[in-house]
C-alpha cells in the first residue's frame, strides 16, 4: 500500500520497510484505503496498488487528489455518495456505498465498506476496502432481465385469457340469454325456472367480467393513474371500505412498469381486505423527476415484525420481488392496532408514444 506523503515526513516514514500492500489481509480482494476528512476536505492518506485495477486510478493519483476519484463517479451517483459519506461521519457509523465509476473504456460498479473514527474535532477517518462488483451487478441485471421477460409472458397470457373470456365465454352467455328470452315468450314471463336460469346467466356474466378485469383491467389502457383510481373504486364497492386518494398524474410509463405498480397496489388492497379489518384506506401517488412514489396506508390491526416473520407472507414477498424487478424498493411499516403503511419507490423513464404496445387485444369483458 502506498502511503500518503506529507512534506514533513522523512524518507524513512514515506517508504515503510514492510509494504502495507503485502501486510494487509484484504489487499488481494480490492483497493484497501484510508480516507480522511478535515474541515470538509477529503484526502486519501493510504491506498493499495490495487487502485488502478479497481477504479482506474493509480495509488499515487489517489493520494495526490481525492477529486480525481470523486470526479470519476457517475454523475447520477455522486449525490448519494456524498450523502452516505457525510451520514457516516455525522453518526460515526460504518460506511457502505455502491455506485458507478467511469474508467477508461467502461463503467464499473464498486462497493465501498469502511469503519469510521473521529480523530479530533472536524477530523474524521475511514479505513476500508473498495471492491469491483461489476460482474455481480451484470449477473443481477441478467437475472432481472430474465424475470422481466417472464413477467411480460405472464401478462400476455393473462391478456389472452381475458380476451378469451370476452370473445368466447361472453358470446356463449349472450347466446344463452337470448335463448332464455325466446323460451320466456312461449312459457310466459312468470316461469320460475326460466327466471332462475336468467339470474344464473347474469351472475356468470358478472363473474366473467370481474375475473377478466382482474386478469387485465381494460382501464389500464388509459394509464396507471386511471387504473389506480379504478382499483380504489372497485375496492370500496366490493368491501364497503372507503379509500381516500391523492393521485398525481404520472405520465406515460412503459407497460411493464405500469403493470407491476398496479399489481403491487392490487395485492396490497387484497391483503387489507383479507387481514387488516380496516375501516379506511389512504392511497397516495406522486411523481418527481425519475421517481414514482406510491403509499397505501390502512387503520387496521397492524402487526409486529415477530408476527410477520412467524407467518409465511407470500403476498408481501411477491410485492417486493415486483419492486425489485423495476429496480425499486418496497417497505412495510406497521404497529399492532395502528394500521400498516406500504411504501413503494420506483425509478421510472417515460416511454415515447411510438413505443407503446398494442393493448387492444387485452381488453376485458365490457
Amino acid at each position: 500500500m502506498t502511503p500518503f506523503q506529507p512534506p514533513q515526513q522523512s524518507a524513512q516514514e514515506a517508504h515503510p520497510a514492510v509494504s502495507p500492500e503485502d501486510a494487509h489481509p484484504l489487499s488481494g480482494f480490492g483497493l484497501v484505503f484510508q480516507l480522511s476528512q478535515r474541515s470538509g476536505q477529503l484526502q486519501f492518506t493510504q491506498a493499495s496498488e490495487s487502485a488502478q485495477m479497481v477504479c482506474g486510478l493509480s495509488a499515487q493519483a489517489l493520494l495526490k487528489s481525492s477529486s480525481a476519484f470523486v470526479g470519476r463517479l457517475h454523475a447520477a451517483d455522486q449525490p448519494d455518495f456524498q450523502a452516505s459519506l457525510q451520514a457516516s461521519a455525522l453518526h460515526l457509523e460504518p460506511w457502505n456505498w455502491e455506485g458507478r465509476i467511469l474508467t477508461e473504456g467502461e463503467i464499473k460498479w464498486i462497493n465501498i465498506r469502511a469503519a469510521v473514527k473521529r480523530l479530533d474535532a472536524g477530523h474524521v477517518q475511514w479505513n476500508g476496502i473498495m471492491i469491483n462488483i461489476s460482474h455481480a451487478r451484470r449477473r443481477e441485471s441478467d437475472l432481472r432481465d430474465m424475470a422481466a421477460h417472464m413477467e411480460r409472458a405472464r401478462e400476455q397470457e393473462r391478456a389472452r385469457l381475458a380476451r378469451d373470456l370476452h370473445d368466447e365465454l361472453g358470446q356463449l352467455l349472450t347466446a344463452l340469454k337470448m335463448d332464455i328470452s325466446l323460451l320466456r315468450r312461449r312459457l310466459g314471463p312468470d316461469d320460475a325456472q326460466l327466471n332462475s336460469m336468467s339470474s344464473l346467466v347474469d351472475a356468470a356474466t358478472a363473474a366473467g367480467r370481474r375475473v377478466a378485469a382482474q386478469l387485465r383491467p381494460a382501464v389500464l389502457d388509459l394509464g396507471l393513474t386511471e387504473g389506480l383510481l379504478w382499483l380504489a373504486e372497485e375496492f370500496t364497492k366490493r368491501y364497503d371500505i372507503p379509500v381516500t386518494h391523492q393521485i398525481e398524474a404520472v405520465g406515460e410509463l412503459d407497460d411493464l412498469t405500469a403493470m407491476q405498480i398496479f399489481r403491487i397496489a392490487q395485492e396490497a388492497f387484497t391483503n387489507i381486505a383479507r387481514h387488516a379489518q380496516a375501516k379506511s384506506v389512504r392511497l397516495t401517488v406522486s411523481r418527481t423527476p425519475g421517481l414514482i412514489a406510491l403509499d397505501i396506508a390502512d387503520d387496521g390491526l397492524g402487526f409486529t415484525p415477530q408476527t410477520q416473520s412467524s407467518v409465511p407472507s407470500f403476498g408481501l414477498r411477491g410485492m417486493r420481488e415486483r419492486a425489485h424487478l423495476l429496480g425499486g424498493t418496497l417497505d412495510c411499516a406497521s404497529l399492532p392496532n395502528h394500521g400498516t403503511t406500504l411504501r413503494l419507490r420506483v425509478p421510472c423513464a417515460e416511454q415515447h408514444e411510438d413505443d407503446m404496445p398494442d393493448a387492444a387485444a387485452s381488453r376485458a369483458l365490457s
